[in-house]
């Protein structure tokens, strides 16, 4: 649960950042499918990547955020828009340096990607399939999943949103 974003109510800040309000929120749009897919927080780390974190519901006693995954408490986050083309550019770029400097030659590829990205990026997560496809060059198979376990290049395992992660296969003989 996030409470407070720089001393003030957390949802009130939030929602203030996207031009509404907590009174919006009652029935008329719904927290994670409405807005919080879109408008993830990307968490800053000391070692690593920023990570998102995606608000999915408002506690409107509290006037706090509930989110997908923990944010302790003293976390520095900055407020995200949704992605353009360049995430997708980012994904497939990142695919390609993998099998570059790896030189692994994968016969299967399994792709475990946000739902989030889905309704963030519409038709261009069609596009990130397709860039990992053509990089690859083997069967692909994978669905949208509710977070997922990867990787950042040189980090450790953990558990992830709103990103796109793959699973390069190859048989052991």
């Amino acid at each position: 649960m996030i409470y407070t974003i720089d001393d003030q109510p957390a949802a009130e800040m939030y929602l203030r950042f996207l031009g509404k309000e907590v009174t919006d929120g009652g029935d008329k749009y719904k927290m994670f499918q409405e807005v919080g897919v879109h408008y993830p927080l990307q968490m800053e780390r000391e070692i690593g990547e920023p990570v998102m974190r995606t608000p999915v519901s408002i506690d409107k006693e509290k006037n706090a955020l509930q989110s997908d995954l923990e944010m302790p408490t003293g976390s520095r986050f900055k407020f995200s828009l949704p992605p353009d083309f360049d995430i997708v550019e980012k994904v497939v770029e990142d695919a390609r340096l993998l099998k570059n400097e790896t030189a692994f030659e994968a016969e299967a590829l399994l792709i475990f990607s946000c739902a989030g990205r889905l309704s963030a990026l519409g038709p261009l997560a069609n596009a990130e399939n397709e860039g990992l496809s053509d990089i690859w060059k083997v069967p692909m198979a994978g669905f949208y999943t509710y977070g997922e376990y990867g990787r950042a290049i040189n980090g450790k395992q953990e558990f992830l949103s709103t990103t796109c992660c793959w699973v390069a296969l190859k048989e052991n003989k």
